[in-house]
């Protein structure tokens, strides 16, 4: 079996892209699949978490993006404390500066998947947690990604920019069939009129391509993170440990 590579995207920051790809991680972990997770976020929220607190790390993803190119990455991948089954590159804060210094080079939208060529094999998943923007780094994960999942959250600018995003796909797919689906996170069940106002414009700015599962608000997922910690280690019976397996289940029945 190849790896089906997932790549977590919004323009928007404080949606919860990072906490998504690090509890969806860790999920597919738990339920024995083999995952890698990749941070492209020069934040390293993602990293931090799955390293159990680290902040530098001397192999990271940017070197897959440096001018020589020579490296190999599976020597960049490390085993994360929480699972034996949840392996991860972090990320650098230099990695927008590369970034721009790359933009220059042939073929630049490819380099991450011709990487990821040589590991595919060796996982059942693998996670992208991209950067709030669409950088030359996220423009590597769409090129690479066979599956796209956009999280929105309940805040009054919560589709803001979804369409300038869903037209970026569509561009750097140069005409072939997108797979990706919008899905609903830190949804509170007491503003139900505002929860039915998103829904509504959701379906139609995504063309119905609306996942069932939503994400229910809870702060256990962000202490969690505080405590640098996936979900299920910090608090295995939080409501929204169910959420996160029942959107597990949706995506591996997508793919």
């Amino acid at each position: 079996m190849t790896a089906k590579i997932i790549a977590l995207l919004n323009q928007k920051g404080g949606v919860g892209k990072t906490t998504t790809a690090i509890n969806l991680s860790d999920t597919l972990a738990k339920q024995g699949f083999r995952v890698l997770g990749i941070d492209l976020d020069p934040q390293g929220n993602f990293s931090k978490v799955v390293s159990g607190g680290e902040v530098r790390f001397e192999k990271n993803v940017l070197q897959l993006f440096q001018k020589d190119n020579n490296v190999d990455i599976s020597q960049l991948i490390t085993l994360s404390p929480h699972s034996d089954d949840f392996f991860y590159i972090p990320t650098d804060i230099r990695l927008s500066r590369v970034i721009e210094s790359g933009l220059t080079l042939s073929f630049r939208e490819l380099r991450l998947s011709k990487h990821l060529n040589s590991v595919k094999a060796d996982f059942d998943f693998i996670i992208l947690d991209c950067p709030p923007n669409l950088s030359l780094t996220t423009t590597n994960a769409i090129v690479a990604a066979d599956l796209f999942l956009m999280p929105v959250n309940s805040g009054v600018f919560a589709l803001d920019g979804l369409e300038d995003l869903l037209d970026a796909l569509q561009e750097v797919s140069q005409g072939q069939e997108l797979h990706y689906y919008v899905f609903r996170n830190e949804v509170a069940a007491v503003n139900k009129k505002i929860n039915n106002a998103i829904d509504e414009d959701l379906l139609e700015i995504a063309s119905q391509r609306v996942l069932r599962t939503t994400i229910r608000r809870s702060e256990d997922i962000g202490q969690a993170s505080f405590m640098y910690l996936p979900l299920s280690q910090y608090k295995n019976g939080s409501v929204a440990i169910n959420d996160y397996r029942a959107l597990v289940k949706e995506i591996t029945s997508l793919l």
